[in-house]
C-alpha cells in the first residue's frame, strides 16, 4: 500500500487496495450524542453497572481480609509498646465499617484525578488539611468525603474476587471486569476505519504490585504493561487491545478481525 506521501502520478494507485472501503468512519452516533457532557461521557465508556460492580467486590474482598488485616493491626500495637486489644474486638470493629456504595466508588476516582491535576508534595493526606498548603485553599477533599472512608475505600477496593479459580491463571484477573468494559465500549464508540495500524503500547506503571510490569529503556515511561492495539491509523483511536502475556493472545490478535471485516 502507498504511502500517503507517494507520488501517484509517477507510482500509480496500488491495486491490492483497489475496493478500500471509502465510506464513513469515526465516533459513532451513540457517542457523538453525549461527548459535550464530561460525565455522560465518562459513564458511556465506563457505564454505572461498572461502578456498582467495584462496589459490590470491594465489599465482597472486605470480610475476606478481615482476619490478616487484624492480625496487622495488633502487631503495629505491641510494636508500639501502647494498649493492645483483643485480635476479636479488632475483627468486629472492622467488620462494622459501612458497606462501600457505588458514587463513593466514583467519588474516590474523582478525587484522585483532582489529586493528579493538582498534587500536594506532602502526600495525597495533605489535602485534607486544615491548613493552607501553598497556593491550595485548606481541606477541599474533605467537602466531598472524609480522610478515614476515603483511606478504607483505598485499601478495599477491588475489581474482581480473588477468590475465583481465574485468579491463579489470569495475571490481569484483578482488573479484569474493567478490561472487558473497556474492550467493547471503545469497540461501539467507533465505526472502523478503512485503515487500521497494529502497534504496541505502554501503559505507565512502576507498582511493585503489578505482574504485567515490564521494563523499555527505549519508552517515554521505563516501566509499564505492553498491550498490542488495533487504532485508527488517521486518529489513533484504539477499538481493541490485547495482551502479549495472555494464553488467549493469539485468539485475541484473530478477534481483531471482526473489526476490519
Amino acid at each position: 500500500m502507498l504511502t500517503l506521501f507517494a507520488d501517484e502520478t509517477k507510482f500509480g494507485p496500488d491495486p491490492t487496495y483497489a475496493d478500500l472501503y471509502d465510506g464513513s468512519y469515526g465516533p459513532t452516533n451513540s457517542v457523538l450524542a453525549v461527548a459535550e457532557d464530561p460525565l455522560a461521557l465518562l459513564f458511556y465508556f465506563m457505564p454505572p453497572k461498572l461502578w456498582a460492580q467495584i462496589a459490590v467486590e470491594s465489599n465482597t474482598y472486605h470480610p475476606q481480609s478481615i482476619p490478616q488485616r487484624a492480625r496487622a493491626i495488633r502487631a503495629q500495637q505491641r510494636k508500639g509498646g501502647g494498649k493492645v486489644e483483643d485480635l476479636g474486638d479488632i475483627r468486629r470493629r472492622l467488620d462494622g465499617v459501612e458497606d462501600i456504595e457505588a458514587y463513593e466508588v466514583l467519588r474516590v476516582m474523582a478525587l484522585l484525578i483532582a489529586r493528579m491535576l493538582a498534587p500536594i508534595s506532602k502526600g495525597i493526606a495533605a489535602h485534607w488539611s486544615v491548613a493552607k498548603v501553598g497556593a491550595m485553599p485548606a481541606n477541599r477533599f474533605g467537602l466531598f468525603m472524609s480522610k478515614n472512608r476515603f483511606f478504607h475505600i483505598m485499601g478495599y477496593m477491588h475489581f474482581s474476587n480473588n477468590k475465583s479459580p481465574k485468579a491463579s491463571t489470569d495475571r490481569a484477573w484483578k482488573i479484569r471486569p474493567v478490561v472487558d468494559v473497556l474492550q467493547r465500549t471503545f469497540a461501539r464508540g467507533c465505526c472502523v476505519p478503512p485503515v487500521i495500524s497494529f502497534d504496541e503500547a505502554t501503559l505507565p506503571s512502576r507498582s511493585r504490585y503489578n505482574p504485567t510490569r515490564q521494563f523499555n529503556k527505549d519508552k517515554p515511561h521505563k516501566w509499564g504493561t505492553k498491550v498490542f492495539v488495533a487504532a485508527c491509523a488517521k486518529t489513533a483511536y484504539c477499538m481493541r487491545f490485547v495482551h502479549p502475556w495472555r494464553e488467549s493472545t493469539r485468539h485475541g490478535f484473530f478477534c481483531l478481525s471482526r473489526y476490519v471485516g
